[in-house]
């Protein structure tokens, strides 16, 4: 779905976010996210990458894409490199094994997806992009200023139709017509 017509389009290039879901620090994402940066950019976008990441133990752990950081964990041909983290630069399905860049090294390391594991930022910046896909009362603070502005005048509109005595004798409808809109318009009505 696209942005509401109301809400203003950001003009000029929009950040990477989409580049950097799984290099970016935690405070650097939750930045981007409030900046406009936009989660369904790219291909492939942060938000699929951060689906990947995060359902990675319950799915194949060959779904690892290249560019995601990981850890890595019970490597005993060289155990000094476990609980480093690299990135995955290469993915060979005839060896089943990703090439893994680490800082310091030469060259990239060619590991099974058993010895490795998601990093644990990358893990938080995922969970961080998946609770910014959709606008909730969690993911208020993750949207831009204007989406965050669009909010609240849209659940001021929703107050003032939960609370019309005129429409709904006596007291009004609130607080379950409030709860509704909350839940139910809100998030159909608030975009990036």
């Amino acid at each position: 779905p696209g942005p509401a017509a109301s809400l203003p389009q950001p003009s000029g290039p929009q950040p990477a976010i989409h580049r950097e879901s799984d290099t970016l620090t935690f405070d650097r994402a939750r930045a981007l996210l409030r900046g406009s940066a936009d989660p369904l950019a790219g291909e492939p976008s942060a938000l699929e990458r951060a689906r990947v990441l995060c359902s990675w133990g319950e799915s194949d752990p060959t779904a690892a894409a290249v560019g995601s950081a990981v850890e890595i964990r019970s490597l005993v041909s060289r155990p000094s490199m476990n609980g480093k983290v690299g990135v995955v630069v290469s993915a060979n399905a005839s060896t089943a094994r990703f090439g893994v860049r680490v800082a310091g090294e030469a060259k990239a390391l060619a590991l099974r997806p058993a010895n490795l594991q998601p990093a644990a930022e990358a893990v938080e910046v995922g969970r961080l992009i998946l609770k910014a896909a959709e606008w909730s009362p969690q993911s208020h603070e993750l949207f831009p200023e204007a989406a965050r502005k669009r909010a609240v005048e849209v659940m001021r509109l929703g107050y003032l139709i939960a609370w019309d005595e005129e429409r709904f004798e006596g007291e009004g409808a609130a607080p379950g017509l409030v709860d509704l809109w909350r839940t139910h318009v809100l998030p159909h009505a608030v975009r990036r």
